[in-house]
């Protein structure tokens, strides 16, 4: 009986240790930072030069160019692709841009993500309003700060996750954090 209860004794001591660590709030390689959801990950940097072009000659990050310390930027507006998305992020999407170059890594975080054309309806003493609204933190976080794990929620944070992965993994070999 002993045996059991040490068990389950260190057992639960476990989990809680783990969760501890864990951060709750990311989702893929977005994290919850001050109430706004930054999306981060890094990179292997091999030859400067070559990045500088990889990043000169994609659309998304056209506006970076880091050999002239340009390294923020806000993007144009661009289109997420991926099927039964909610009806703001259908709509074009603007994002800031940085990249943060060490001596042989480098980080891109994204944030800030809006939807500046979107138009949402309201319906104010039966009136109908439209306002433009648009930051993403404004459809994904519940109003304590946290995420509303919906699946639709969900959905559009991974299509984001996915979106970003595709462009920054094409140029450099991504480092596991």
């Amino acid at each position: 009986m002993s045996m059991k209860i040490s068990t389950l004794i260190l057992l639960l001591f476990t989990i809680i240790s783990n969760a501890q660590f864990e951060n709750e709030e990311a989702i893929g390689n977005f994290d919850l930072v001050k109430n706004k959801l930054v999306w981060q990950k890094h990179y292997q940097l091999g030859d400067i030069n070559n990045l500088d072009n990889q990043l000169k000659n994609n659309p998304f990050t056209s506006n970076l160019r880091i050999l002239d310390f340009e390294t923020d930027a806000i993007t144009d507006l661009f289109q997420l692709i991926s099927n039964n998305l909610p009806q703001y992020a259908q709509s074009d999407y603007k994002a800031f841009i940085a990249i943060d170059v060490y001596r042989d890594t480098y980080r891109i975080t994204i944030k800030d993500i809006t939807f500046p054309k979107f138009v949402e309806n309201h319906y104010y003493n039966g009136i109908r309003q439209t306002s433009r609204s648009g930051a993403l933190e404004n459809y994904i976080l519940k109003n304590d700060g946290s995420i509303n794990r919906t699946n639709a929620n969900l959905h559009v944070l991974n299509s984001f996750d996915n979106s970003f992965e595709e462009i920054f993994d094409k140029m450099s070999v991504p480092i596991d954090d």
